[in-house]
């Protein structure tokens, strides 16, 4: 009994339909995972500065998500303390993925490295200090969005931060 090629290029075929849905399925899972909180999403990085009297004048938030998505960050953010809700302008980049497997790196090997820079408010510091649920919501060109509050320990950093240093 031979085998014939057409039915060698039919398996070939149907592996790499396969193989090709397990891709595109395990890509999908990755980018829409699902998290307690921000912090268990991405990484977040909170600063605050003081001025000379040591009252804290400014705060900046960075997230750094990656995802195998190309679809970009929308310039904007929201920040919900409890009932008062806070929309800001964010400065936004994409960094394309590394192929790299000789210097391969679980965060940035394959996938796009998106970063979202936003100051906050200072009318916000107040309700920052007093919330008892802070969540941070963020958008992506192809319509995924994320909103996640932060965990205890990241509500806990960012109100010991928010505090003013006394001189």
């Amino acid at each position: 009994m031979s085998k014939s090629p057409s039915k060698f290029f039919m398996f070939i075929g149907i592996f790499l339909i396969c193989l090709g849905g397990f891709g595109w399925g395990f890509t999908y899972v990755f980018d829409h995972r699902p998290a307690d909180n921000l912090s268990g999403y991405c990484d977040i990085d909170f600063q605050t500065g003081v001025d000379i009297n040591g009252k804290v004048n400014t705060a900046t938030l960075t997230i750094q998500d990656y995802r195998y998505s190309s679809a970009n960050l929308l310039a904007a953010m929201t920040m919900i303390c409890d009932d008062d809700t806070y929309t800001m302008e964010a400065s936004v980049r994409q960094t394309p993925p590394s192929y790299s497997f000789a210097f391969y790196n679980d965060k940035t090997t394959l996938k796009n490295t998106n970063k979202l820079f936003v100051e906050l408010p200072p009318e916000s510091f107040d309700s920052m200090r007093k919330a008892e649920v802070i969540t941070i919501q963020f958008a992506y060109d192809n319509g995924d969005k994320v909103s996640l509050p932060l965990s205890e320990p990241d509500m806990e950093y960012w109100k010991d931060h928010l505090k003013d240093q006394r001189k």
